[in-house]
């Protein structure tokens, strides 16, 4: 037993001296990194927008932006504070916002570059009125 918590030190130590520190594996939200496509179902008065999700290395998501290609219009939102979770291929990301959280829940497709769902409700992403609609959604990984 003492051989063992020697080693333990020794081997704590040496990570600490070398500079080598204990990082945790990532969790399956990770996947997620990147920057994907948003396509609305019904894009409704902002069909001329095109929409981006951008996930960090934590799978959470920390901007929503829209291109109008029309004359080059962009929008964007910065979240600080939104969660995902990925529970086998079900993927539930919550955005707090202070008109409500809005929640996407959906599911992420086996090759891990689509995600299809919902979210509750719609998202201002900044002065030029460019409104992530509500309801039905795709998300493709570009």
């Amino acid at each position: 037993m003492k051989r063992k918590v020697l080693n333990l030190f020794v081997v704590a130590s040496l990570g600490f001296v070398c500079g080598c520190p204990v990082v945790p594996a990532p969790g399956p939200e990770a996947v997620l990194e990147g920057t994907w496509s948003i396509t609305p179902a019904e894009p409704g008065d902002f069909a001329d927008w095109d929409f981006e999700a951008v996930f960090d290395s934590s799978g959470n998501l920390t901007e929503l932006s829209g291109t109008r290609p029309e004359d080059g219009a962009t929008a964007s939102l910065d979240i600080d504070d939104a969660t995902t979770t990925l529970d086998g291929s079900d993927v539930t990301i919550s955005i707090p916002d202070p008109a409500g959280t809005r929640v996407f829940t959906g599911t992420l497709s086996d090759d891990q570059n689509t995600m299809t769902g919902s979210i509750t409700q719609e998202i201002d992403l900044g002065d030029l009125e460019a409104t992530l609609p509500g309801g039905e959604l795709t998300l493709e990984r570009l």
